[in-house]
């Protein structure tokens, strides 16, 4: 039988923002920016915002609406990016077998670890413990016998909770609950679902597979099986990136070529960065460009030797981006593919701009140390203050 262990950081953007700021602790905080200035929602919201109604990937004016002494903050996702890594590598100590589903979220295997760590329940314990006294943030763990169970256990006793179903409880477990505990199962499924009678999961298993489907549809067949708490899934550790992305949505649409330029240079420091700190060069550039229609285009270049260097990624971006017809853009994005580990390129990277790779290095120390914002281009500091 197997451990499956569903990590799950509480809140995490409000978590991380309360544990840098003490005095925001016990109170309403959202992630999301700006209530008043452009299209904001909300990324994370502590508990103390979510007992008054607001969720993520509500409008921030929404969320303002609801709870008007609450404090809105823009996201600080390097310093997210530096709490995941910390947590990630707490995981990892426990089994190979990690699977991100997303920043603040992990399945871990731990199947075959009885020898080096004992009873697999008592393990995860020790992952959620160590998270705490390591990281001092709020974490819900669930262990069950597949992701699927692992996933609705870290759900059970939100927040900074630990649950586990085991082998034989998972129909008593189950059957009582809303179909809506169901990952996959939204309102507006769940509303369709009790319009036909099934609000359980056992008014669900009153009927055959067969029964079911010609009841519901196409769909139908999926659901059967989540209901049943089958999932065969393996937890799958992340095959070796493919690319290194970094993309903005503007507040308001822009047009002003100098400023597009500035948030490009912008988006090449971040690539730059996350290049170094993974210590691998890429080929090709691409840059992306959406519209205020919606609409997005695609415009790359493959350069001979593979590279890291923010000028050189802004330049060969920023003549990309002189190619695109002059609109209103809603957004910006630049990525690098054809990657390799730097150290094979060494001689070609660091003769072509040293200069580069070191303020990328400078940056980058400052930035792991004290925070994203505490270095930023002149260019922003100057935005501020006009």
């Amino acid at each position: 039988m197997r451990t499956i262990v569903h990590i799950d950081m509480d809140a995490f953007f409000a978590s991380v923002e309360q544990l840098d700021r003490p005095e925001l602790r016990g109170k309403p905080v959202v992630v999301g920016g700006d209530p008043f200035k452009g299209r904001n929602v909300v990324s994370s919201a502590s508990y103390e915002a979510r007992a008054y109604g607001i969720h993520a990937a509500m409008p921030t004016r929404h969320a303002y609406r609801l709870c008007p002494r609450a404090t809105f903050l823009k996201g600080r996702f390097a310093r997210y990016e530096q709490f995941s890594r910390r947590i990630f590598e707490i995981m990892l100590k426990f089994s190979p077998a990690v699977e991100p589903a997303s920043i603040d979220e992990a399945f871990v295997d731990l199947t075959g670890t009885e020898k080096l760590f004992g009873d697999p329940i008592e393990t995860a314990k020790k992952i959620k413990e160590e998270i705490k006294v390591n990281v001092n943030l709020p974490v819900s763990v669930g262990v069950a016998p597949n992701k699927l169970l692992a996933k609705i256990a870290s759900e059970e006793m939100k927040p900074d909770g630990f649950f586990v179903i085991k082998e034989n409880e998972i129909r008593s477990f189950l059957d009582p609950k809303p179909l809506s505990i169901i990952p996959g199962i939204g309102p507006k499924l769940s509303e369709q679902l009790a319009g036909l009678g099934f609000v359980l999961i056992r008014d669900v298993l009153k009927y055959s597979l067969k029964e079911f489907v010609k009841t519901l549809g196409g769909s139908g067949r999926e659901i059967y099986q989540l209901v049943q708490g089958i999932d065969d899934r393996p937890v799958k550790p992340p095959e070796e990136r493919k690319q290194i992305s970094q993309e903005r949505t503007f507040d308001s649409d822009i047009s002003d070529f100098g400023l597009l330029k500035w948030k490009l240079l912008l988006l090449c420091d971040r690539i730059a960065e996350r290049l170094l700190k993974r210590q691998i060069v890429g080929r090709t550039i691409t840059l992306k460009v959406k519209f205020s229609d919606m609409k997005s285009i695609t415009r790359s270049e493959t350069i001979d030797f593979p590279t890291r260097s923010n000028k050189l990624i802004y330049d060969i971006a920023e003549k990309l981006l002189i190619n695109v017809q002059r609109r209103n853009i809603r957004l910006l994005g630049i990525s690098i593919s054809n990657l390799v580990p730097s150290v094979d390129w060494s001689s070609q990277l660091f003769s072509v701009d040293s200069k580069s790779e070191d303020l990328v290095k400078l940056m980058l120390d400052i930035r792991e140390k004290h925070g994203y914002d505490r270095i930023v281009r002149a260019f922003e500091i100057t935005k501020k203050r006009r």
